[in-house]
């Protein structure tokens, strides 16, 4: 069944193609007997417009979610490279646009002719598909530098950094941004001086592939690694624009740096060890305009073991306003904190977007999930302490809220009382306990007359934390999009996201879905379902280390 799914993804993008040679060919001129019009003799744009939609086809769920990140997304694009030299020499920085070293066990490096092609650059020590070790050689590090369009580059290893590597990355001349996955920083000290003339955003995160608990499983040496992740970030602090760091990774001496370019900073995961209130977090970023704090629990360590564990408290009682050492700040993201969380009270009047998430651990041994998604969750019933603790935000013009049950209209009417003025609306629920498909029945005119207290409203979001393989876009999602869109005569789109594994794929991996009023031009379709529970699947094993008995 998932090699059909995958065949129809690969003939729906063959045939999308056709139909827009088919358009071409109506529009354009009736061709000559000389000049037939053919793949090469299109205008470069669309002959490139093309070759994008080939590069990467759909690809079944099962397949993308194992193994998305080790598919050659320009493979269906080889045969056309094979049937003149005209459509190589186009074909070829598609196909080698994204490479990975996987297929290079043996650490040999690509062949040089095909460098100039490279944007981005996928490097590990181990593949997902084939457990055998990947090698890293001395050669790879040298050909990094040497890759004249190279701006991205991603790391996984198992091992710690090599000053090497970390010296080759530095000098690659138009590294732009830099992603460093399940980070192992304790082995030799990087040294003191690495270049990183052109790097702009830099992610690292301790989570992997599979998850975040194998990390406390391989003997890290921390304050080894403490010390080697400040002496690293002390070469780009000074440049650096966008920073998303895991928090396990955040010492006191990160407090000493300052950060005079950075505008958007995120820290995911876990809450450093000591803890650090968010304001002295940010106490040195001058310009920064987008916070977002995604602490989630620490569950490969004992409760005991300090503030490892929902809810937090983010901010700091009494404390000065956020815009006091960030005056540009106008976005904040937060997630696991009480509905009177003091950091609250320190958000500036002049934010202009706030969202309010429940953050779950990357708790992904190899057999199933935990047996509890340790959060801590807003409802219908305490969203509105939260909302009366930002009151005073009166220029908010974008608001999330993630629940853990259906979204009322009691509760959308609080929200528009409290920011009437909003012109993007996010609603999600992270449950797996309510039906029929949506956080709110989208069959419940309430629901609609409730919406109606937003007269600004542009767009609105509705997030899902669960896949539900027949939620046809066609069908379901349509039919909601098609009822707000004529309900709601401002509202220009209605998009929809699913399967929020926020601590799996990271928060700014959200797929969205969207329609906008040009679905009015088609009748409705058939409306859901009557909405029912559904079950919560719970796996008994494996379950966090503390609640392990004798027993199981």
């Amino acid at each position: 069944m998932a090699g059909l799914r995958f065949l129809e993804g690969v003939f729906g993008r063959v045939h999308t193609v056709f139909s827009i040679l088919k358009k071409l060919l109506r529009l354009s001129p009736a061709p000559s007997s000389h000049a037939a019009l053919s793949l090469v003799t299109l205008p470069a744009d669309v002959l490139h417009m093309i070759l994008e939609l080939l590069y990467d086809p759909w690809v079944c769920e099962e397949e993308r979610e194992r193994y998305d990140h080790e598919i050659c997304k320009g493979r269906f694009l080889l045969p056309l490279s094979e049937s003149c030299r005209y459509m190589r020499r186009q074909t070829l920085p598609w196909i080698f646009r994204e490479v990975y070293n996987w297929d290079r066990q043996d650490g040999s490096v690509w062949p040089e002719t095909l460098w100039s092609f490279f944007l981005t650059v996928h490097i590990r020590d181990r593949s997902m598909r084939d457990p055998g070790t990947i090698t890293l050689s001395t050669a790879m590090f040298c050909a990094l530098p040497m890759m004249p369009s190279l701006t991205k580059i991603t790391l996984r290893l198992e091992a710690a950094i090599s000053p090497e590597l970390l010296l080759a990355l530095s000098i690659a001349p138009r590294l732009t941004f830099l992603d460093i996955h399940q980070v192992r920083f304790d082995g030799p000290a990087p040294t003191s001086s690495l270049p990183f003339a052109t790097l702009e955003t830099l992610g690292i995160s301790i989570s992997g592939f599979r998850g975040v608990l194998g990390r406390e499983m391989l003997n890290i040496d921390r304050n080894r690694q403490a010390r080697n992740v400040i002496a690293f970030l002390q070469n780009l602090n000074r440049s650096l624009t966008v920073l998303q760091i895991s928090g396990d990774l955040l010492s006191p001496d990160f407090l000493s740096l300052s950060w005079p370019q950075l505008r958007r900073f995120t820290v995911t995961e876990h809450t450093p060890t000591p803890y650090i209130p968010v304001p002295d977090l940010v106490s040195q970023m001058p310009l920064l305009t987008e916070l977002s704090i995604l602490f989630s629990a620490d569950l490969s360590r004992d409760r005991d073991a300090g503030d490892i564990f929902p809810p937090f408290i983010l901010g700091t009682p009494g404390g000065e306003l956020l815009t006091h050492r960030s005056p540009l700040l106008s976005s904040v993201t937060l997630s696991n904190m009480e509905p009177t969380d003091p950091i609250f009270a320190q958000l500036p009047r002049a934010l202009e977007s706030l969202h309010l998430l429940a953050m779950v651990d990357g708790y992904l041994p190899v057999r199933g999930r935990p047996a509890r998604l340790w959060a801590a969750l807003l409802t219908h019933t305490t969203a509105p302490a939260a909302l009366d603790n930002v009151s005073h935000l009166t220029e908010l013009r974008e608001l999330s809220l993630t629940l853990d049950d259906f979204t009322t209209a009691a509760l959308i009417h609080c929200i528009a009382s409290v920011f009437p003025r909003l012109r993007v609306l996010e609603l999600g629920n992270s449950s797996y306990l309510y039906g029929p498909k949506f956080c709110f029945d989208v069959r419940d005119p309430t629901i609609l007359e409730a919406l109606k207290g937003f007269p600004l409203l542009t767009d609105l979001r509705i997030s899902l934390n669960f896949m539900d393989r027949e939620l046809d876009g066609e069908g379901v999602q349509r039919h909601a999009a098609h009822w707000m869109l004529e309900g709601l005569l401002g509202l220009l789109t209605v998009a929809f996201s699913w399967e929020q594994k926020w601590w799996y794929y990271g928060f700014n991996m959200v797929t969205w879905r969207a329609w906008d009023r040009t679905v009015l031009l088609r009748p409705p379709s058939p409306p859901p379902p009557e909405p029912s529970l559904v079950e919560e699947p719970i796996d008994r094993d494996p379950i966090p280390p503390w609640e392990q008995t004798d027993s199981e």
